[in-house]
């Protein structure tokens, strides 16, 4: 699924999201934290191609996006496709427990489509699926 795929379906499921994708947006940049916006939501987008039980989020993607939403007195959501399903994880709702955790490093391809590049270690924390609404 694409970033603008993610944004349909959501729109289609919860027309009041009204998500618009952030390069469309005169506004936004190319280089925003988030995929899409609405007037009370920011929408971080992570389409993966394969089923993993326990999604991740990187720690500089979780504060910055929150801290956005805050500012823009918004809810911050993460969305995650695989091939199972469609995750929306309210992380403004969620933030407290998310944080309780402690952050794993996890050495990552420097870009997501490129092999034979370089390895750069992300911090993340683990999000399960029971914290989702499964869509």
């Amino acid at each position: 699924m694409t970033e603008q795929e993610t944004i349909d379906y959501l729109n289609e499921i919860y027309p009041s999201l009204d998500l618009q994708a952030t390069s469309t947006s005169d506004y936004y940049s190319k280089y925003c934290s988030f995929d899409a916006f609405g007037d009370n939501h920011i929408v971080e987008i992570k389409n993966r191609r394969k089923y993993y039980k326990e999604k991740m989020i990187e720690c500089c993607k979780l504060f910055v996006n929150y801290q956005a939403a805050q500012l823009s007195d918004s809810r911050f959501i993460y969305v995650v496709t695989d091939e199972k399903g469609v995750w929306v994880y309210p992380i403004t709702e969620k933030m407290e427990e998310i944080m309780k955790q402690k952050p794993i490093k996890i050495p990552c391809p420097s870009k997501t489509d490129f092999e034979g590049g370089e390895t750069i270690d992300k911090y993340c924390y683990i999000l399960n699926e029971d914290m989702a609404i499964k869509i």
